[in-house]
């Protein structure tokens, strides 16, 4: 019998390959590890290397299998092919999981699948990527620059040999996936309890990270938004138990002295970006930072504890709310996956008081695609970016002070009564706002800190609706309107807090994170001002401004998921990461209200109320 001895610098070739393909499999959950130390720290651009592992300890036969049902297919490969294919796996998820980090650092969850759908939203967004990097990112690429190193010095030699291995893939694979699908066989097919159920709700993509790593929950997004694009056909009990969730959020309480308060009066929203509740009658070292909006509380209804409750689509899902009161989706952007969703709106109900509508914004249409959303909501004209004298751009748009300059005539020629509904562009962050801007003197270490270029950047649009208010003022317009300010989500509190962290003496109301944004309804003859303390969400906006606006509540009370915050009993509002803000006053009403973003789904997702 003809014995083959292999040699020496064969076996030590392929002991090799072996430990690159077992380091490459090791690094990519090292990175999973490192990203949920990032994540689950209370500041994400600080890593606690610990804490990512304690929480991902208990999944690390998860992790594993995810990796391996897409590394298997190295074997698949021969010679030279097998090197290549480990660099590419290990460099794509590793930008892939440094991807979910930065996108993390902006909206606090991981994105879905849909997002490549919103190229759109990348225009102009160099400086805020940017900014939601971290010097501790480099140990995501120190792996693959030494594995590129090492295959143009060393490697090549190694892999010149090398079959393919079917049977290794075929067998790696198939375990694999029946060791990452059993559950969910047990639980869907066999109808059986299992202790891991738990893990496969995906209720929560931050969660489903932590169970499954980012690899993991790529997976499992990539199939709920395949399966999400199919048209949602409701049964009957989803229908009962949507039906029984309105009834169960009406309130029933008699009307008061806000019913049909600025009834016939033009209506105007200022949806006012990142604009925070903390800097409202607020003074930073010595001067006001909106001493405009100071002054209108003293003819305003003021609500200084509204909650934000904006998902992925961020600014887009507050336009969604202040016009609809029904919560965006849990994944990726309303106006970008189901932008033709019918709804009883805030421009429709108005609109049947023979007012003419206008939403206006100072950015592109296609960002968040919110032209394509605000159109189908039902808004009669929508302005943007195009429509303008482009005559001074900072940061993602046009300046507040053109932008307010050039919608004064465009209101002066608007139909009356309207609703105007628009939003501003340059306290976006990374509030960045140019020196000759900054009015508020502040001292040095404070003015290179974000929290120094937020409170500019504030200062400077409250500067442009205070001035924007004095034209409406002299054009006869302001005696006839109700304007509402509000912000479409939190600032540097939402994005920065690594920053305030890095000052050296900071005020304790610097610091606070309440999640709070401000709702200011001011009329200008309005003499009875008052601060109503009621926790509330961006949600409550449109039934609270219907019931001033004198709009029938029959005509809206079945359809908004949000409630009027000058008529509840109620002191508590539901945040995007399904917890509660305020006092809810049982355990069952928490699960309601909790249930009502899945159902949100549902709605959308079935065109709920195209059918009524």
């Amino acid at each position: 019998m003809l014995v083959v001895k292999r040699s020496p610098k064969i076996e030590k070739n392929k002991i090799i390959r072996i430990c690159l393909f077992i380091f490459t499999m090791i690094s990519l959950m090292f990175k999973s590890v490192l990203f949920l130390g990032f994540t689950l720290n209370k500041n994400s651009y600080a890593l606690d290397l610990s804490l990512g592992y304690s929480s991902a300890y208990y999944f690390f036969n998860y992790y594993a299998a995810f990796i391996l049902v897409f590394m298997c297919f190295y074997f698949l490969f021969k010679s030279l092919g097998r090197v290549k294919y480990l660099l590419f796996t290990n460099t794509f998820f590793s930008i892939v999981i440094l991807v979910d980090l930065w996108y993390f650092r902006g909206f606090n969850t991981v994105p879905s699948l849909t997002i490549l759908k919103q190229t759109a939203n990348l225009d102009n967004l160099s400086g805020s990527i940017f900014s939601m990097m971290s010097p501790y990112d480099i140990l995501f690429i120190i792996d693959i620059i030494f594995m590129f190193l090492l295959y143009f010095l060393k490697l090549k030699p190694i892999y010149e040999v090398g079959k393919r291995k079917i049977l290794y893939f075929v067998v790696i694979f198939i375990s694999c996936i029946c060791f990452i699908g059993h559950v969910p066989f047990t639980i869907n097919v066999l109808k059986k309890e299992h202790s891991k159920s738990y893990l496969f709700g995906m209720y929560d993509p931050n969660s489903t990270t932590k169970f499954f790593s980012p690899i993991g929950y790529h997976v499992f997004n990539t199939y709920s938004v395949w399966k999400d694009s199919k048209p949602l056909n409701l049964s009957q009990q989803d229908k009962d138990e949507i039906k029984e969730w309105f009834e169960a959020n009406k309130e029933n309480l008699p009307d008061n002295e806000y019913k049909g308060l600025f009834k016939g009066k033009n209506l105007i929203i200022i949806q006012v970006e990142s604009l925070e509740n903390f800097v409202i009658g607020q003074t930073v070292q010595g001067k006001e930072i909106t001493p405009n909006l100071n002054r209108l509380l003293k003819n305003s209804i003021y609500f200084p504890k509204i909650n934000e409750q904006v998902n992925e689509g961020t600014s887009s899902d507050s336009d969604l709310m202040v016009n609809t009161s029904v919560y965006p989706l849990r994944q990726g952007s309303t106006f970008f996956s189901h932008p033709y969703v019918t709804y009883n709106s805030l421009p429709k109900l108005m609109q049947a008081m023979d007012y003419s509508t206008v939403a206006i914004h100072p950015d592109k249409g296609a960002f968040w695609n919110w032209m394509e959303g605000l159109k189908n909501i039902g808004f009669e004209k929508c302005v943007d970016y195009s429509n303008f004298n482009v005559d001074e751009v900072i940061g993602l748009g046009i300046s507040d002070e053109s932008y307010f300059k050039q919608i004064v005539p465009i209101l002066e020629n608007q139909k009356q009564p309207f609703y105007s509904f628009m939003v501003t562009l340059t306290s976006h962050g990374p509030f960045d706002l140019p020196e000759k801007y900054r009015e508020l003197g502040l001292d040095k270490e404070l003015n290179s800190n974000h929290l120094g270029g937020y409170f500019e950047s504030v200062h400077y649009t409250d500067k442009q609706i205070g001035m924007f208010l004095d034209s409406l003022d002299k054009s006869g317009l302001l005696d006839k309107s109700v304007v509402v300010i509000t912000g479409d989500h939190n600032g540097v509190h939402k994005y920065y807090n690594d920053k305030l962290a890095q000052l050296k003496n900071p005020e304790p109301w610097w610091i606070e994170i309440t999640n709070h944004i401000p709702l200011i309804i001011y009329q200008k003859n309005y003499d009875k001002p008052k601060k109503i303390e009621v926790t509330g969400g961006q949600i409550d906006t449109m039934p609270t401004l219907c019931y001033i606006m004198g709009i029938d509540e029959k005509d809206y009370i079945n359809t908004v998921m949000g409630r009027n915050l000058l008529k509840t009993n109620r002191d508590y509002s539901v945040l995007t990461n399904r917890t509660i803000n305020g006092k809810v006053p049982s355990e069952e009403e928490k699960a309601r209200a909790i249930r009502g973003l899945d159902l949100a789904d549902k709605i959308i997702k079935s065109d709920y109320f195209k059918e009524k």
